[in-house]
């Protein structure tokens, strides 16, 4: 239970726990897990090198080469070589990986539908601008040079 008087960062935080780990329950009942699923989720687009593959998953490269290892031993990504420059490799989500991004994907919109229940349309609209506003005041330069200034 989030104690009323919890510092709003730490709300945040707390809420962000329990969300992902109902969301990560969720996938592993069909044997997947949020790690997995989000690197799906970006890499079907396909072609991303890694290091843009983790900048766009907002994560350490080290910590998605680990999770490429397992998603290519379980069959689900290939990693290649660029034929333009053999320094960078792509990364290819295979017929398997697309097969259980699909599956997935249903338990995704599944667990937001459960998610947005809760809420009506306007609390909604209303979550998701704060959200954005909270998420770009600390990821934009804008946000980060006002946070510098403040302190």
């Amino acid at each position: 239970m989030i104690q009323q008087d919890e510092p709003l960062g730490r709300m945040l935080a707390l809420t962000h726990k329990v969300i992902h780990a109902r969301f990560d329950a969720n996938l592993a009942e069909h044997g997947s897990s949020f790690a997995t699923w989000i690197v799906l989720r970006y890499a079907i687009e396909g072609g991303f090198s890694q290091r843009q593959l983790a900048d766009e998953m907002r994560i350490e490269a080290p910590t998605l080469v680990r999770r490429l290892d397992r998603m290519e031993r379980d069959g689900l990504v290939e990693r290649r070589r660029d034929p333009n420059d053999r320094r960078v490799v792509r990364i290819h989500v295979t017929r398997a990986g697309k097969q259980l991004h699909d599956k997935l994907l249903r338990v995704v919109i599944a667990s937001n539908e459960e998610l947005r229940a809760l809420l009506s349309a306007d609390e909604e609209r209303v979550l998701q601008g704060l959200l954005r506003r909270v998420y770009d005041h600390y990821t934009t330069d804008e946000g980060i040079a006002s946070a510098a200034e403040q302190r």
